[in-house]
């Protein structure tokens, strides 16, 4: 698998774990894997994590593991609530990479820094 696509599914896992099951039925049937994740890496950018979500367990309920199936999904979904057509963003990589989610540390360290800093017996 090369790397672009396995960034794009782990990405895509993230966002909707659903995704994971549609690729293993779509690949029960033989369908094209690097084109459905690059779909639905495109149908994420544009409508969101929880959207995308939500139209793929709707089509895994209807036994529809396809791209298309997902993307109607979410059609119906916004035409049901009025939304307007969505819009891709396409930021350049330097601008994902630094909006890319940051792990935090434990804070359990400040509270001993401050304990430290509270003991009558520290040197400071």
């Amino acid at each position: 698998m090369p790397a672009r696509q396995h960034s794009a599914n782990d990405r895509l896992a993230q966002a909707a774990p659903a995704s994971q099951t549609l690729l293993m039925r779509a690949a029960e049937r033989g369908a094209n894997l690097g084109a459905i994740t690059a779909a639905l890496a495109r149908l994420l950018e544009r409508y969101g994590a929880a959207a995308l979500q939500d139209a793929i367990l709707e089509a895994l309920v209807r036994d529809v593991p396809h791209p298309n199936a997902v993307r109607l999904a979410l059609e119906r979904q916004r035409e049901q609530i009025g939304g307007e057509p969505p819009v891709a963003i396409v930021m350049p990589a330097h601008v994902r990479e630094r909006d890319a989610p940051v792990r935090p540390h434990a804070l359990e360290t400040y509270d001993q820094l401050k304990d430290q800093h509270d003991d009558p017996r520290s040197d400071d």
